[in-house]
């Protein structure tokens, strides 16, 4: 899964990546636990696939609550993926790349979703 690199053989923008995610030159360490990791993914896509998308209508149906309900799901699905990308990276995951732009690609969009519901909890 990951590989051997040692530090002094890190691009330099493998580097930086490291520093904006808190890592720094860690030494490379196993992906996670295969049970934590197996609970983890298992709770957050119950969460993301299942929950948010039948639970919409719920929501919606919520009224006053909805937004800051959908609030506080964006926040923490963020800080969920940056976690994730992190144990990614100190592991030195080959793939670290591809998911990092998929990441990336995720954080942007609740963002934007986040300034939305800010947006219409400040109107």
């Amino acid at each position: 899964m990951g590989s051997t690199r040692t530090p002094t053989e890190r691009s330099p923008v493998d580097r930086v990546v490291r520093q904006l995610l808190l890592i720094g030159d860690a030494s490379p360490r196993a992906l996670f636990d295969l049970k934590g990791s197996m609970l983890i993914a298992g709770v957050r896509c119950t969460i993301t696939y299942i929950i948010i998308p039948f639970g919409a209508p719920v929501v919606a149906w919520l009224g006053v609550l909805g937004t800051p309900l959908s609030l506080a799901l964006s926040i923490v699905a963020i800080g969920m993926a940056i976690s994730s990308l992190r144990r990614v990276w100190m592991a030195d995951y080959r793939h670290r790349w591809p998911y990092t732009a998929f990441i990336v690609l995720a954080v942007v969009l609740l963002v934007i979703v986040v300034v939305g519901d800010v947006r219409t909890l400040l109107s």
